[in-house]
């Protein structure tokens, strides 16, 4: 028995002394393009989260990985100087229309019409007090994904709901993104942008709030995650913001500038987004980076950046739609999304501005009263994380 309890030893110490003088050098220096695509996606993983990035420095040496990060570094750089203009951008067509379906429509542009007049058909009740009070909501558990509702977007998209009232378009997002791992998320359109304000925690530079409880708190519809926070040491308590922060007219913090960017709507409800010394005429804003499009010039495309990790956005179209995004990630239903495929959405939803906010274990929606997106925390607290600010729909 000893004899056999030995040999295991031994074989499981030889096997242990193979890998470390054999294959953890192989998965280092290796040129094989398969082996370097997913040591890249690894390192840009871990070092992109803020409290795991010992996951790679632990045990990859410093000039692989400032190798790998190079990209980033070139991603920073293109940003330095870049800020809304609004230059160029017309203001909407204020065309009279006087059917109330047309408005609907005009309003819902991004409906495929085909598509959801199909599913009225099919669901008459819904139409009961007119296209202004159309009111769906086909959104159930978090983590469901690959809804069958039968309406989507123009860009192909599933429509999950339809909020005529607040003017507020909700819709999934799956796709496969770095190296075909799926990502599910949700992407809602925010029609009525004077509505859109930053909303702040009960306990503002002390301790946080959950989102939904903001969302409560300011009588709002929508709510979405935005600054970060001071968390030294993984000791925060979410409730002191890092960075800029103006709430409803009341500048709260100043910027710490640095490589960071202002995000938050002017007094005419157009998002801007830049390093702004000049911030009078701001009424609603937090501060983050890095910024995904700023008049139209997307800034992040080609970057080759493939870290995947649950992600928040804010963008606004020439129209004046909101457009935030939040994808979940670090879990079985969805391992997360690059900023460089966060682009790609805020592009094809038409943004003209948009920008990330605060990400990983932070990043959540809610939706009429209750998450509907999974945000990824450690005790898998459905609400999410403790935080100091919201982007909040009221």
């Amino acid at each position: 028995m000893n004899g056999a309890r030995h040999r295991f030893a031994l074989g499981l110490t030889c096997f242990f002394m193979t890998c470390l003088t054999v294959l953890y050098p192989f998965l280092l220096y290796t040129p094989n393009a398969f082996v370097s695509r997913w040591r890249a996606w690894y390192i840009e993983t871990a070092m992109g989260t803020m409290t795991h990035q010992w996951l790679a420095t632990w045990f990859i040496p410093h000039d692989i990985i400032e190798t790998v990060m190079t990209k980033r570094y070139l991603l920073d750089q293109k940003q330095q100087g870049m800020q809304s203009t609004w230059g160029d951008a017309q203001k909407a067509d204020e065309q009279v229309i006087s059917s109330e379906q047309e408005r609907f429509y005009r309003v819902f542009s991004e409906l495929d019409r085909d598509s959801f007049e199909q599913f009225l058909a099919e669901e008459p009740s819904y139409l009961e007090n007119g296209y202004d009070q159309i009111h769906i909501d086909l959104i159930e558990e978090a983590t469901k994904k690959n809804y069958q509702t039968g309406i989507r977007t123009q860009q192909g998209d599933t429509v999950l709901a339809v909020d005529a009232a607040h003017g507020i378009l909700i819709v999934e997002l799956v796709g496969e993104d770095s190296l075909g791992m799926e990502y599910a998320g949700k992407l809602a359109l925010c029609k009525k942008p004077e509505n859109v304000i930053v909303g702040t925690c009960r306990g503002l530079f002390s301790y946080g709030s959950f989102v939904s409880e903001m969302v409560r708190d300011y009588d709002a519809i929508l709510g979405i995650n935005a600054s970060g926070f001071a968390d030294y040491e993984g000791d925060g308590t979410g409730g002191l913001p890092y960075g800029y922060l103006k709430s409803e007219g009341r500048e709260l913090q100043s910027a710490v500038y640095g490589g960071w960017k202002i995000i938050g709507f002017d007094r005419d409800d157009r998002l801007q987004i830049g390093s702004f010394t000049d911030t009078a005429a701001l009424r609603d804003a937090v501060e983050f980076h890095p910024a995904l499009i700023i008049d139209g010039e997307d800034l992040v495309s080609g970057t080759g950046l493939n870290d995947q990790q649950p992600r928040t956005a804010i963008g606004q179209a020439k129209d004046g739609t909101v457009i935030m995004l939040v994808v979940d990630g670090r879990q079985f239903h969805s391992f997360g999304i690059s900023v460089e495929r966060c682009g790609e959405i805020m592009q094809q939803y038409g943004a003209y501005q948009a920008s990330m906010l605060d990400g990983g274990s932070s990043s959540v929606m809610v939706y009429d009263g209750r998450e509907i997106t999974s945000p990824t925390t450690l005790s898998r607290n459905p609400e999410g994380r403790y935080l100091p600010d919201a982007f909040l729909v009221k």
